[in-house]
């Protein structure tokens, strides 16, 4: 005989364990999200960042501008391997490090003869949508 009483129970045990699955399957989700955010707001431009600073290193030249992590600027004097000889003032101090301390490069064609970057124009601004900004002025 079957009693209605059991078949109620069982239901209700069914609809627990149910609604536990979808929480845990919603927090799982919940977890994914933010994993995807992290990835697209951190991880992936610190990576194209190390991609850039990477070909510059392959590409570094005597008489390049360069800065050392530690703040240091100078030229580019010597390469010999992983080892980069830079000058750093008017009296040609000459200091080595390696080319994995060095935070920036300014190439050769983008310095002034005096060693200052030059000037780059920059682009044409736009609006959200991109309708030209208008300038405000002052009556």
């Amino acid at each position: 005989m079957f009693n209605f009483d059991d078949a109620a129970g069982l239901g209700d045990m069914l609809t627990g364990q149910n609604g536990e699955m979808m929480g845990s399957v919603a927090s799982l989700g919940l977890l994914l999200v933010m994993f995807v955010v992290f990835y697209f707001i951190l991880i992936r431009p610190q990576r194209k960042k190390d991609k850039e600073l990477k070909e510059q290193m392959n590409k570094l030249a005597v008489g390049d501008r360069v800065v050392t992590i530690g703040g240091l600027v100078g030229f580019v004097a010597n390469i010999k391997d992983d080892q980069v000889t830079i000058s750093t003032s008017a009296a040609n101090t000459l200091v080595t490090f390696t080319k994995s301390a060095i935070q920036s490069v300014v190439k050769r064609d983008q310095l002034n003869s005096d060693g200052t970057i030059k000037k780059t124009e920059e682009p044409e601004k736009t609006g959200l949508f991109g309708k030209k900004k208008e300038k405000k002025e002052d009556d």
